[in-house]
């Protein structure tokens, strides 16, 4: 069995989101005064690899513990999207070209993640959304990214729209972003994890999101 790491590092200072909290990792005790080593973490739930609840963009919809843990992990179908401009929309054909036999789950692959921490990485592509309304109407309802945000994240705020996040979230959907090393995934229909830390009736949570491959 292999498998891949899809996670990034959470560090201090990683990147995050224009405007979401800052990620400050200190020492709280350590073994020379305290006898152990304890970690203080001070960070949004939207920080690094993390999942959106529908309660992400719409108090109405489902927090994280409405969710059932089957939704998290399954098999996955790749969107190969690479080689694409900055802030263009992925095109159509990407997604209706792919094969979605016996999937939950659909990972878009564009190779962002390789400007992960760099003002560049604000630039990613983006899916329409027709595109999401293709998957939906495959009854698709989990989908995971190589970069920031389902939605185009523009060089001004002010111009910022959510409109893919609503579709997907009024439909229940589930999105995974800030993924990485999607290349590294060589199985057409990898198993994979997104399952997130417990973190109750909240917005989304940090996840350790893996591919296995190689599962009988």
């Amino acid at each position: 069995m292999k498998i891949v790491d899809l996670s990034h590092e959470v560090k201090n200072g990683m990147q995050v989101y224009p405007g979401d909290p800052e990620v400050v990792i200190e020492s709280a005790l350590n073994v020379d005064d305290h006898g152990v080593n304890v970690l203080s973490l001070h960070l949004g739930s939207q920080s690094g690899t993390h999942l959106d609840s529908p309660f992400h963009v719409l108090n109405e919809l489902a927090t994280l513990d409405k969710l059932d843990l089957s939704r998290f992990v399954g098999r996955a179908c790749i969107v190969n999207a690479t080689d694409l401009a900055p802030r263009s929309e992925i095109p159509h054909e990407c997604f209706t070209s792919a094969s979605y036999n016996d999937c939950s789950i659909v990972l878009v692959r564009t190779d962002w993640s390789d400007h992960y921490g760099s003002e560049h990485y604000l630039a990613h592509p983006y899916p329409t959304l027709e595109s999401l309304r293709y998957l939906l109407g495959l009854g698709i309802t989990t989908i995971a990214l190589d970069f920031l945000s389902l939605d185009r994240t523009p060089e001004n705020p002010k111009d910022a729209t959510l409109e893919n996040h609503y579709l997907w979230s009024k439909e229940n959907g589930i999105i995974a972003e800030n993924l990485t090393n999607m290349r590294n995934v060589n199985e057409e229909t990898p198993f994979v994890s997104l399952l997130p830390i417990k973190l109750g009736a909240s917005d989304g949570a940090w996840i350790r999101a893996i591919a296995l491959s190689g599962l009988e």
